[in-house]
């Protein structure tokens, strides 16, 4: 089931996951640290309950990887997740994107409209997260989210800043290779560098995409390289 959302700004989905991050820090009384516990944001401090399965089956969709139950408050991942770290840490942060900031539409749908009542039959997912297709606006505003939530802008820079002193890494020939970032070996050579020091549940990609989406990595003449040291 897909789900109309407003328009929202990258700013502003940055704005609600620093939000929903104060939150848990204060919850956990704890300072925020990387890496971010997806798990414990889910089962402890929303009490949603988190559920394994074949999803592909149970939804009849071959490429499903996750979908939130509103009503149930129950997010399903596939299992197929379960030893892949990085691509499971991502669904879940982004399921976690469904509930922050489109669980409040669907309850107001419901609300003003009957589309989401189902009577007697099961209820079937709200919102269901797949590989390939077109991305709809709420599955977009999930993985920026997801990004963000995994990622956090200042606890990146701090990292970088502790690996080489510099709170940004100069790459030569990044241009070249931006529409396919497996392309250049010096980027997810630092990406995993970082992953390895702090960020330990992310994947090299996302961590790639969100170096470059923040512009802590940037193009450079031969001279400028700055590699991170690990």
């Amino acid at each position: 089931m897909s789900i109309k959302v407003p328009y929202r700004k990258i700013s502003e989905i940055e704005t609600m996951s620093r939000e929903l991050l104060h939150k848990y820090e204060v919850w956990k009384k704890h300072p925020l640290a990387p890496p971010i516990n997806v798990d414990e944001i889910v089962e402890g401090y929303f009490h949603i309950s988190l559920e394994f399965g074949d999803l592909k089956q149970h939804l009849s969709i071959p490429d499903v990887l996750g979908a939130t139950w509103f009503d149930e408050q129950v997010i399903r991942i596939d299992s197929s997740l379960e030893t892949k770290e990085g691509r499971l840490s991502f669904t879940m942060a982004h399921e976690i994107g469904h509930w922050w900031m489109h669980r409040p539409i669907y309850e107001m749908g419901k609300v003003t409209f009957p589309l989401f009542a189902y009577g007697q039959a099961p209820p079937s997912a709200a919102v269901v997260c797949r590989i390939s297709g077109k991305k709809e606006p709420a599955e977009w505003q999930a993985d920026q989210f997801a990004a963000m939530l995994l990622m956090p802008a200042s606890l990146l820079r701090a990292s970088i800043s502790s690996i080489n002193g510099y709170e940004q890494i100069k790459i030569e020939g990044l241009a070249k290779h931006l529409g396919n970032l497996a392309d250049n070996p010096d980027l997810r050579k630092a990406a995993k560098c970082i992953i390895e020091t702090s960020f330990s549940n992310v994947s090299i990609e996302a961590m790639c995409y969100r170096l470059i989406d923040l512009k802590l990595v940037v193009d450079s003449t031969p001279s400028q390289t700055v590699l991170l040291n690990c």
